[in-house]
């Protein structure tokens, strides 16, 4: 096998991490100003830039390294390399696909925020609620997804797959709820915690189908579920606040740097925890989070410096790769999908609204409140992406079908930002409204 060194790097998509790298600092140096001029929210701007520069529009950058299935069929057809070696050189070069590991991380940092904000004063009726918004966030969206899935699909296990692929959610606004200073309000303290209770179904859900269509169906995926995750759930809620007093009682400036490299090996410990139990590592990133939240103080130098970190970099990292993945060209290339595409947005994106608006009629929130735990439940990206290709290389979903889910993943991702930026402004001016009159009394 040639090293990596010998695989052409003048070409499109780009495949040197350096030059990933400067496009990526790029995009978020000048999404701000962008979006300052268009009045639209730097998020909505991230993903458009992303989606212009990915694969699919200019072809500058893509997830995998520098499309590493078109070049290395080009260096086997000029008999640079074996076609035996075709599958071991892309496997090591997907393994460092710089854009990626971006994409990861910045997903597992949104929930690691998340966790470190919510307001755990009111734990106990919170945690009621998120529970019910939890059930209610993946039960309407799974049966509707389900009921879909027998005319959209084949039916029978399809369809049960489509539901799980209408349930899950990613907190792409929730970086807008913390710009705004509403990450205590209530309503999305109760959307963040249900997101931790939807992801679980979701993946308890897709483990189950799996093990059912391998035929694999035993004892340690429940022992996995039900046994050794509730046990790391204790391990860390009992052991990183002691381990924690130790290592950020320091209060010079200097120990900040291996405060913040001690959160970040709670965060990779306790995700990679429950990857080895074959749960998806941001249910780890949460819990991390939320075992780590009275430790660190909303508004001490370490909070600061987590929050600058992701929410410079990481963050928008995450939100450029989830506008690679975008592909405008099946709307002309494949028109047929469009229909298809359509009904599965109204389906799950009407499912989503449905469980926020009887969350709040049920906890007698306002309108706004309603709107800002839709907006942060609507937007789907990763999880719902490795479902969808899951589905698709085991046969059951077809190519319209995952078209379909993409365009769903695109339109989420583009509007969740818009109706969240809309929202919590009102939340945050009558915020500050009541504010203003408490201190005036």
């Amino acid at each position: 096998m040639p090293p990596l060194a010998a695989i052409p790097i003048g070409t499109l998509p780009l495949n040197d991490p350096v030059y990933i790298f400067c496009v990526i600092l790029l995009i978020i140096a000048i999404a701000p100003p962008i979006a300052n001029f268009l009045k639209i929210p730097p998020l909505v701007v991230l993903i458009i830039l992303g989606t212009i520069l990915g694969k699919n529009v200019l072809g500058i950058l893509d997830r995998d390294v520098a499309g590493t299935s078109t070049i290395v069929s080009a260096l086997v057809d000029k008999g640079e390399i074996l076609a035996s070696e075709r599958s071991a050189l892309l496997k090591v070069l997907n393994q460092q696909s710089l854009l990626q590991g971006l994409e990861r991380i910045g997903l597992l940092y949104i929930m690691l925020l998340a966790g470190l904000q919510m307001n755990l004063q009111n734990l106990q009726r919170l945690g009621v609620r998120s529970l019910v918004f939890g059930l209610l966030t993946f039960g309407v969206p799974f049966t509707t997804g389900l009921i879909s899935g027998q005319w959209l699909t084949a039916g029978g296990l399809a369809a049960v797959l489509l539901g799980i692929l209408y349930s899950p959610h990613t907190l792409m606004s929730y970086p807008i709820m913390s710009r705004y200073g509403i990450v205590q309000k209530e309503a999305v303290g109760v959307a963040v915690g249900g997101t931790v209770v939807t992801s679980i179904l979701t993946l308890v859900g897709l483990s189950i189908v799996q093990a059912v269509k391998s035929g694999n169906v035993g004892t340690q995926l429940w022992i996995n579920l039900l046994v050794l995750f509730p046990m790391l759930v204790f391990l860390c809620f009992w052991g990183l606040p002691k381990v924690s007093r130790f290592m950020l009682g320091a209060k010079e400036d200097y120990a900040l740097g291996g405060q913040f490299i001690y959160v970040l090996s709670c965060l990779f410990i306790v995700a990679a925890g429950t990857l080895l139990l074959n749960i998806d590592s941001i249910v780890g990133a949460f819990i991390a989070g939320l075992a780590l939240n009275r430790s660190i103080p909303f508004t001490s130098p370490l909070m600061k410096q987590i929050e600058f970190v992701g929410n410079n970099l990481f963050i928008p990292a995450f939100m450029i790769a989830v506008g690679v993945l975008c592909n405008p060209k099946i709307f002309f290339t494949n028109p047929e999908n469009l229909g298809i595409a359509l009904a599965v947005i109204a389906g799950a994106v009407g499912a989503k609204f449905l469980a926020a608006a009887i969350a709040g009629k049920a906890f007698s929130y306002t309108f706004a409140e309603v709107m800002v735990m839709f907006s942060l439940t609507m937007s789907r990206a990763a999880l719902v992406l490795v479902i969808a290709l899951y589905g698709k290389n085991v046969g059951l979903i077809n190519d319209g079908i995952f078209n379909a889910i993409i365009v769903y993943i695109i339109v989420t991702c583009l509007a969740s930002p818009l109706i969240a930026d809309a929202f919590g402004k009102q939340i945050a001016s009558q915020q500050e409204l009541e504010l203003a009159e408490q201190q005036a009394s």
